[in-house]
């Protein structure tokens, strides 16, 4: 029978498959139990960042929510590209990392489907040409 270890939080006992692994303690595993740990890490991005949409904003792109709303009120709330549909998804520039707009989840979605290559769009855009009814 495997070892059971008792998570402080919940007060429940579970076997050492239940903790999340963590090689810097002796044990091997984590103080607190898979869903007591993922609880307090959700707790702490709030705590310390306000919100998650406002910690992998800082993570991902090194932007606050307050920048990323500058942006579509520069647009005029509306994606970059298309100017049709609803601004949400921060585009950015894969090898620099800097944003430049926001767009539409469609837009968004071609760009990041077409790997950002001018070369490509290019492509695309003769080919819709060539074969515009």
């Amino acid at each position: 029978m495997p070892e059971l270890i008792r998570c402080p939080r919940c007060g429940e006992s579970k076997p050492d498959e239940a903790f999340p692994r963590n090689r810097a303690n002796k044990s091997g595993r984590m103080t607190y139990c898979k869903p007591c740990h993922n609880k307090i890490t959700r707790d702490n991005v709030v705590k310390h960042h306000g919100s998650t949409r406002q910690f992998w904003l800082e993570r991902r792109y090194g932007v606050d929510a307050v920048q990323v709303e500058w942006l579509k009120l520069q647009q005029g709330g509306v994606c970059a590209i298309c100017r049709t549909k609803p601004a949400v998804h921060v585009d950015h520039d894969h090898k620099t990392g800097l944003v430049r707009g926001i767009l539409c989840f469609n837009c968004n979605r071609g760009l990041g489907k077409l790997g950002d290559d001018v070369a490509l769009l290019r492509k695309a855009l003769g080919y819709l040409a060539a074969h515009a009814a």
